[in-house]
């Protein structure tokens, strides 16, 4: 297995020791089955460091870097999440806006026994909306073999928006919204859906107008252009030696479409530090608990522990997934993203960050 260690910092600014815990974590990383490859970043007081291993395909050596772009996966919803809580702002809609006051058509199977599904439910996956529309997406990717990448994209190629919201007539709500967390793709997909019918632009025109452009988050969007696209990393699925194809995207790709590089990510985590952005502060804004431990925001897992209030999302396709962790309390953001999906991989990522966060946050 080749290794590279590549440093890109804000500034002159040099920390040893966060250099030295990427180093240690991203070796570690790649010594595991199946890794072809991983980069890690880290965003802490100001200065953002980033470090690549491994080879993007197997049996070569074709190292990544900070122009490497990354399909993000389900990350991809907390990013949503911000334009929602700009929408909220901005007065475009409320959280508790049944959702069909933002649909065009009939749609009378939205609700149980009287009580809608709102905004609020979308966002904390408590709609009661499958997991994927088309209804024959459920249970993909419960097939642990090689076909789920060719099966997946077949079935993405088969669909569009249109038949997306004509199937949303036929779905089904057994439980009183905002009772029950159930995680739901198709409810991240009607979001972009939302947001694309509140502004008159597409998503990718809203990412570049109000993240992009501000943030200078270059590299990051749904609909790449030509250049961009041969920076992408394709992927492993589970133990296969053939990349898994790049994601078609014939819905908003607000689910988990969202594409970037290990740069703009660190660059994203800045953002979500900012504790004087009202976007950010929003979208931070607690909406369901669940027991004592169970709570959620726009879309972002909040955890309170010793290392103070936390927020992350894990993000996957058949190729690739990642984590992103933001801790307020120590100014620190930590991202890991690999080009290889299976369901081990989700416990080795965040294995790895909490052994980053320990040493992190060391005296």
């Amino acid at each position: 297995m080749c290794c590279c260690e590549l440093a890109f910092s804000q500034g002159t600014f040099r920390n040893d020791n966060i250099s030295k815990t990427i180093q240690k974590s991203g070796r570690s990383f790649i010594n595991n089955r199946n890794i072809a490859s991983v980069s890690i970043g880290v965003y802490k007081d100001g200065n953002t460091y980033t470090q690549h291993f491994g080879s993007v395909e197997k049996r070569k050596t074709i190292l990544p870097d900070d122009e490497t772009i990354y399909e993000i996966g389900s990350v991809s919803k907390t990013i949503v999440g911000y334009l929602m809580a700009e929408a909220v702002l901005d007065g475009k809609l409320k959280l508790e806006d049944d959702i069909r006051l933002h649909l065009q058509g009939q749609y009378p199977n939205l609700e149980y026994k009287g009580k809608p599904i709102t905004i609020k439910h979308l966002l904390t996956h408590t709609s009661g909306m499958p997991m994927f529309l088309p209804l024959e997406m459920n249970g993909v990717f419960e097939k642990l073999d090689e076909s789920v990448p060719g099966l997946y994209l077949e079935m993405e190629k088969a669909y569009d928006k249109k038949k997306f919201l004509e199937e949303l007539k036929e779905v089904s709500i057994s439980t009183n919204p905002g009772t029950d967390y159930a995680y739901s793709n198709a409810g991240g997909e009607l979001i972009g859906h939302i947001l694309e019918t509140l502004y008159q632009q597409s998503i990718d025109a809203l990412l570049k107008e109000r993240l992009s452009a501000k943030y200078d988050l270059n590299n990051t969007g749904i609909k790449l252009d030509s250049v961009q696209k041969q920076k992408i990393a394709l992927g492993y699925w589970m133990d296969s030696d053939s990349q898994s194809p790049s994601q078609f995207n014939s819905l908003w790709g607000t689910a988990g479409g969202i594409k970037m590089t290990i740069v703009d990510m660190m660059l994203y985590a800045k953002l979500q530090l900012d504790k004087n952005n009202p976007v950010v502060s929003e979208s931070h804004r607690l909406l369901y608990e669940e027991g004592n431990t169970f709570k959620l925001s726009y879309f972002w897992r909040v955890w309170n522990d010793k290392y103070g209030t936390s927020y992350n999302h894990h993000g996957g396709t058949s190729g690739t997934q990642n984590w992103l962790f933001i801790f307020p309390k120590y100014d620190l953001g930590i991202s890991i993203i690999t080009n290889q999906s299976g369901p081990k991989t989700p416990k080795l990522l965040s294995k790895t960050v909490k052994k980053m966060l320990k040493q992190l946050t060391k005296g």
